[in-house]
């Protein structure tokens, strides 16, 4: 969602996790990773009426985390499976198996068993598994990506408060390139895929959970404007188009996944209620017209095209990491029929996604004169989303006041299918956090007061350490 600029910088952070039903987007490994198949070498080679010397194995353990090694060079990946190395390599010059590679942060990898028997060697490094280790069921976030350019002892000590609060978890924005003529930050490409790495690299290293926001767009995608990256402007039918967003989703996950960022949930698309790649946009970002050639409508004709492109995003991911979670995002937490209609199409066009997120602001998608009524009207859409859709779990992708509100109705829905919540930008004051009319004493929502490297906490933060201990047994 596009926020007006006119704010006083503040800030935000989150995290805590503990294995529990839910997603548990278990590291697989990629499936697990094993290394190859036993080799066998010739029988025990014989020298002179004695037994051949003994041969080397390649068992060592790797360690869990970011980089856990086995054998010379396994690496792990973030929670994964075990990854074994080569079974026994029995005699002659035999070699065991080949490297097992995985994913990030794994669980031990081991490496081949012991060869023995002439010069035989044991299996080669065996590496963790290429998934995520076992998600919290309930993911407790903030979208603090306004916190860019703060640099990384103020970015690590949010983090850090983040997590002593209760939040588990962070969700970071990305453009496709904030330095083209329409982009968001001409001058030091904030928000593109690099920093993106850099700061998904810090969340990691906190041990919180990280959803990466495609916006699929130089700068702001919303309801109001979904505007074509000057990049792809050229394409003039749908298929080239798909291609040109296919590739940028799978390298931009390569290049998370190679910095230490590999994200556990991703968004194909930002507030994508209109559709997507809809508009060309001038140097501010804003729409001057349609997109003549080819565009991604969330229309009757324009459906056909609008599946293509968010399955062209979601192969972009699947491409390189099968275990990441898919999310698609519209800006309708109080409207139902029309969340139904939206979902329904992208089904229809064979889009389904593992999670699906709403934007739920008082002021945007409930009632500024009542906070009853909007948590009302949050509270049929998701119910209604959690009965017809039980296999999509549910998520408030945005949201500003009435944190508590928002958190009960996910957090309470039925089979653990409330994912969670991610508060947007708690670390600035602006339109999407202010006091509502039906406040009694609120001045501002948001959490956190940015000055230097620290952040202070704002009365709203006390809001969450009792959330922390409610939510426990999924966190």
């Amino acid at each position: 969602m596009y926020k007006s600029k006119c704010i006083v910088i503040l800030a935000v952070a989150f995290w805590g996790c503990t294995n529990s039903p839910g997603t548990s987007n278990t590291g697989e490994g990629g499936a697990s990773a094993t290394g190859g198949a036993t080799a066998t070498g010739g029988g025990n080679g014989q020298g002179g009426g004695g037994s051949g010397g003994s041969g080397t194995g390649g068992s060592a353990t790797g360690s869990a985390g970011s980089t856990a090694t086995g054998g010379t060079t396994g690496t792990g990946g973030a929670a994964g499976a075990k990854g074994t190395g080569g079974a026994t390599g029995t005699g002659g010059a035999a070699t065991g198996g080949t490297t097992g590679t995985g994913g990030s942060a794994g669980a031990k990898g081991t490496g081949g068993a012991t060869g023995t028997g002439g010069a035989a060697t044991g299996g080669a490094t065996g590496t963790g598994g290429s998934g995520t280790g076992t998600l919290p069921s309930y993911f407790l976030g903030a979208d603090v990506t306004d916190q860019e350019p703060s640099g990384t002892t103020a970015i690590n000590a949010l983090l850090t408060s983040m997590k002593s609060n209760g939040f588990n978890f962070v969700r970071l924005r990305t453009f496709v390139d904030p330095k083209a003529s329409d982009g968001y930050d001409k001058t030091n490409g904030y928000d593109d895929i690099a920093h993106t790495v850099t700061f998904g690299k810090l969340v990691k290293d906190a041990g919180m959970g990280l959803l990466v926001d495609f916006h699929m767009s130089d700068n702001w995608a919303d309801p109001g404007k979904q505007c074509m990256p000057v990049a792809w402007q050229g394409y003039t039918n749908i298929t080239d188009l798909s291609t040109a967003l296919h590739d940028y989703v799978k390298s931009a996950i390569t290049s998370l996944i190679a910095g230490g960022a590999r994200p556990d949930m991703v968004q194909i698309g930002n507030e994508t209620t209109p559709g997507m790649l809809l508009h060309l946009c001038d140097s501010g970002g804003q729409p001057t017209g349609t997109a003549p050639k080819v565009t991604g409508a969330a229309s009757t004709a324009g459906w056909p095209n609008l599946g293509m492109l968010l399955k062209a995003g979601i192969q972009g991911v699947k491409d390189v990491d099968t275990g990441i979670l898919i999310s698609f995002h519209i800006d309708r937490g109080n409207a139902y029929s029309t969340t139904k209609s939206w979902l329904d199409n992208a089904i229809k066009q064979g889009a389904t996604p593992d999670t699906f997120g709403e934007s739920c602001y008082q002021q945007y998608q409930g009632d500024v004169n009542s906070q009853a009524n909007t948590q009302s009207g949050w509270q049929t859409t998701f119910s209604q989303l959690a009965t017809n859709y039980p296999k999509i779990r549910f998520f408030a992708a945005e949201y500003g006041p009435m944190e508590r509100q928002i958190n009960d109705v996910v957090f309470g829905l039925p089979n653990n299918q409330g994912l969670g919540t991610f508060d947007w930008e708690p670390t600035t004051q602006g339109d999407w956090n202010n006091a509502q009319p039906s406040d009694s004493s609120s001045t501002t929502h948001a959490l956190w007061q940015r000055s230097g490297n620290s952040y202070t906490a704002l009365p709203d933060l006390a809001l969450y350490p009792p959330m922390k201990t409610a939510y426990a047994s999924r966190l």
